[in-house]
């Protein structure tokens, strides 16, 4: 395997001191900001510093929802799937698939060919994300307790390692010319963020806080990147131009906010809140305006995931182990679950003409990845049984 180091970020910070109350809003921001990692907490454990480790621990404290404000919103357990007309899939899928105590950058095609293994390292491996043109994959890879930023080529298999850092970088995120990508770096104390150049593989800081900054998401017109942070005491969302100036708070309260998803026209913002007691699903214009509540269950709603169209939206619903997912109208209405017990149905990935949905089950005992139409049938399993496969992504 090819792997080009990147140059390292030789700026660097005073390590702070972290109050019990900053750990336990890291906590439930973390459980808001995470993807669909199978360990989150074991994870930063593997990571340096003593202060990456306390996170941890706390990240292992799962927040128990409230009651939340009932209103006309049905709840999913009762959602009847609607019928739409839909032709067989195309495109791929690319997964991580954990077999033997390796884990790999898998791509699956919908032609019912065999998936192609890109990577065969081993490594502990999270966060896949595909390129703007498709034709390369970006992750985050654990080699020897490091974690670093990779970008494979899916053509040759080329690999190239996109920083190199003693501390945690992870959760890539590409710009929408494919030239950047932005990514978390612990390597300042705290998680901070920074961009790197995909070609020249140099690193840029984007904020610089005594806080937490994570999360970051490109707008799709490539003017803002959308963030998490709790520089004002809780955790908000923010959004930066995407050179880090011009920084706006969008979202303020004592209760967590998190997983911001850009909509396609970058008008808007889909997210989830604790404001109301429960985490659910809410949509704001991206100054921040207009927030709207979407959903109003009992249960965790988070991850929504924007059609392409800009019509609806994906999400997850129930506790962790017993998650579906649901898709809804950007104005609330119109609620179908699309997965149903048993076991943990999570994780989907929009394709691209958004008439299906890759997801991530384990109904069948082991992670599998099935394709789902929009009546909720699954059309197909794309992953090999016993592959141990999650967080699939769509190429687009």
């Amino acid at each position: 395997m090819n792997k080009t180091k990147a140059m390292q970020s030789n700026n660097a910070k005073p390590k702070w001191k972290l109050t019990t109350l900053f750990f336990l809003t890291v906590a439930i921001s973390a459980w808001l900001m995470a993807a669909c990692s199978t360990d989150l907490s074991s994870g930063l454990a593997g990571a340096a510093g003593a202060q990456e480790t306390m996170i941890a621990q706390e990240l292992s404290q799962t927040p128990v929802p409230q009651q939340g404000v009932p209103t006309s919103t049905p709840d999913p357990a009762n959602i009847q799937p609607a019928t739409v007309n839909v032709n067989q899939p195309g495109g791929a899928v690319a997964y991580i698939s954990e077999q033997n105590g390796a884990s790999e950058v898998v791509v699956a095609g919908l032609d019912d060919s065999q998936p192609v293994t890109l990577t065969h390292d081993g490594a502990e491996k999270n966060s896949p994300v595909w390129s703007p043109s498709g034709q390369h994959i970006a992750f985050a890879e654990n080699t020897n307790g490091n974690w670093d930023v990779f970008v494979v080529n899916i053509n040759d298999g080329t690999i190239r390692q996109l920083t190199n850092d003693p501390a945690k970088d992870w959760w890539p995120s590409w710009s929408p010319d494919g030239v950047h990508l932005a990514y978390e770096s612990f390597r300042d104390g705290n998680f901070e963020l920074y961009k790197t150049d995909i070609n020249e593989a140099v690193s840029a800081r984007l904020t610089d806080t005594s806080a937490m900054e994570a999360r970051p998401v490109w707008s799709k017109d490539g003017q803002w990147i959308a963030f998490v942070s709790n520089r004002d005491g809780s955790s908000d969302i923010y959004r930066m131009d995407t050179n880090g100036g011009n920084v706006q708070r969008l979202t303020a309260g004592s209760t967590p906010d998190g997983s911001p998803a850009w909509s396609p026209d970058s008008q808007w913002i889909a997210f989830t809140s604790w404001r109301d007691g429960n985490p659910e699903i809410y949509r704001m214009r991206a100054d921040g305006s207009e927030v709207l509540r979407l959903t109003a269950n009992n249960s965790r709603d988070d991850y929504p995931a924007w059609s392409p169209d800009g019509q609806s939206i994906l999400y997850t619903t129930g506790e962790v182990g017993a998650e579906n997912v649901v898709v809804i109208n950007t104005d609330g209405s119109n609620p179908r679950q699309l997965t149903a017990p048993p076991g943990n149905n999570g994780c989907p990935s929009w394709s691209p003409d958004g008439k299906y949905l890759a997801f991530q089950t384990n109904r069948n005992g082991s992670n599998e990845i099935h394709i789902l139409n929009l009546n909720g049938e699954t059309v197909k399993q794309i992953s090999l049984s016993g592959q141990n496969a999650s967080e699939p992504v769509w190429k687009p």
